[in-house]
């Protein structure tokens, strides 16, 4: 079950102010980052990456986002980072860069790596590593067409806007989530990409709450949900027979 949040605190209660700003988002590096415990990810999620990289432009800082295309299969027409799946052999920071010139083309020796994000993870089946980076002036994109439908740039200060974001509730089993979404005028991001935006952007004002922990839990309770389904959809292909011990107050 999906419901609106009903008037949710803006993720970005300050100021916003373009030099203190990047200031604050070059030391992230020196921020320890959440990692979740090896016991805790399945085996069988892919290792992946994605780079958040911003720049200054006039007053303003941009940060990079991509509308996925519609001929891909997983997520058609999303807004997400630049990113994906790592090669093997590669790290998290190779791996962000990698897809980012093959995305958007962006040459990695341009960007200035600052350091990376909490843990993530997503339903797909990824353990996600978010890569911050920083560019000394606005970059020239090349599309890639096979992956990329439009490229964004939306003026950070824009999301500090109270009437820009947006929450959703959504409930799977006992366990309670939050959908958040950011709009600008060309387009809005939801779901685990605003996450991460939220997460950078609260830290480059001084916010420094961690987004790991919550993540792993929901990964815990995630993984905890799929079970108890798989486990009903096989007691439900039995035969009737073998179901008469069944309880009654199962989970829908």
């Amino acid at each position: 079950m999906v419901s609106q949040s009903p008037n949710p605190p803006h993720p970005f209660p300050h100021r916003f102010d373009a030099a203190c700003f990047e200031t604050r988002l070059r030391r992230i590096g020196a921020r320890e980052p959440f990692l979740f415990p090896a016991d805790d990810v399945p085996e069988h999620f892919k290792r992946s990456s994605v780079l958040l990289c911003f720049w200054r432009q006039d007053r303003d800082l941009r940060v990079l986002l991509t509308k996925r295309a519609a001929t891909l299969r997983g997520h058609p027409g999303q807004m997400s980072f630049p990113g994906g799946r790592l090669e093997d052999g590669e790290d998290w920071v190779t791996g962000a860069l990698r897809e980012t010139e093959e995305e958007v083309g962006i040459p990695r020796n341009r960007v200035e790596v600052l350091g990376r994000l909490d843990d993530a993870w997503s339903g797909a089946g990824h353990l996600l590593v978010p890569v911050v980076g920083w560019l000394d002036t606005r970059p020239t994109f090349t599309a890639n067409p096979a992956e990329v439908e439009a490229i964004h740039t939306p003026s950070v200060s824009a999301l500090f806007d109270p009437d820009v974001f947006t929450r959703e509730e959504a409930r799977i089993g006992d366990d309670l989530y939050y959908n958040s979404t950011l709009r600008w005028d060309e387009g809005s991001v939801f779901g685990l990409s605003t996450d991460l935006l939220i997460e950078a952007v609260q830290w480059a004002i001084g916010l420094e709450e961690h987004h790991g922990p919550g993540r792993l839990s929901s990964l815990r309770s995630w993984l905890h949900w799929r079970t108890e389904q798989e486990s009903e959809s096989t007691a439900d292909s039995r035969p009737e027979s073998s179901l008469t011990n069944r309880p009654r107050n199962r989970r829908a």
